[in-house]
């Protein structure tokens, strides 16, 4: 099974760069639905503005892996069926990508929040650091971005462990050298001692349970504005990636347009 999920991230990768937005920019969500058909089971096909959509249905040691969010909300996925879930990696002490990830999920819920979406459409990001990640620093690295409409997710190391295996996104962890400056954590103000890498990617989880949407790469922001208390911990890499990130990335836009067709409901892209 972890051998058929990479190759699905690999063809992804090469699908994901087949689609022009531009040339999707006069058809509207309406036309986009109705073009929409869930490939078979092993196939992918390139999504219209980005991204490419497949089909692989979550196995059940997934599905019951034990979830905590920021409010100390215990839940499994397998407790979500029937709603629509867009999902991402992240962790807090992240420099580089992830306060840039938050800003794209947290924007992408407010849409759903706009389109009267919320109780069919659920916003995660499921940290790869549950160590650090507990739900009282969650909740914390939440309030910087004033908004609570979507969840920030952890869990035991075993299971966090199993969920982004699947997704084809394992983390390493990976010890800062002591020999070389270690940057200082943006709440506890100490130095981080290791941090956890890990490839980027967000998808979207049908209300059946299967796997039906994957991007890739780094976050590219709308506004290119994080909270300042992350945005004075970015390291000089993560500063560049905030104004010009890398290729390939994945954009709000991309997201929501994935989640129109999939589920059939109009849900404009953020402004």
């Amino acid at each position: 099974m972890k051998v058929q999920i990479l190759a699905l991230v690999a063809v992804s990768a090469l699908l994901s760069g087949c689609s022009d937005p531009d040339d999707v920019t006069s058809m509207n969500h309406g036309q986009m639905n109705m073009n929409y058909q869930m490939p078979t089971r092993g196939e992918a096909t390139a999504a219209p503005m980005g991204g490419t959509f497949l089909n692989e249905p979550l196995p059940a040691d997934v599905l019951a892996v034990q979830l905590v969010d920021q409010s100390n909300h215990k839940f499994k996925l397998s407790d979500l069926k029937g709603k629509t879930l867009v999902i991402t990696n992240f962790l807090t002490s992240c420099q580089e990508i992830c306060p840039m990830t938050t800003v794209n999920m947290r924007d992408i819920a407010a849409s759903v929040d706009a389109a009267a979406l919320s109780k069919e459409i659920e916003v995660l990001e499921i940290t790869v650091d549950p160590k650090r990640d507990i739900p009282s620093r969650l909740s914390a690295y939440q309030d910087l971005f004033n908004d609570n409409r979507w969840s920030l997710v952890t869990g035991d190391a075993v299971g966090i462990t199993k969920i982004w295996d699947f997704f084809g996104a394992p983390a390493t962890k990976e010890i800062m050298d002591a020999s070389e400056s270690m940057p200082m954590d943006w709440q506890t103000g100490k130095p981080n001692t290791y941090d956890m890498m890990h490839a980027d990617l967000v998808v979207i989880v049908g209300p059946e349970g299967n796997w039906l949407w994957l991007d890739l790469g780094a976050p590219k922001t709308k506004s290119g504005v994080v909270p300042p208390v992350l945005n004075k911990f970015l390291s000089e890499q993560g500063k560049k990636n905030l104004i010009s990130p890398q290729e390939p990335n994945w954009t709000v836009d991309a997201v929501l347009s994935a989640l129109s067709q999939i589920t059939g409901k109009d849900i404009p892209i953020a402004k």
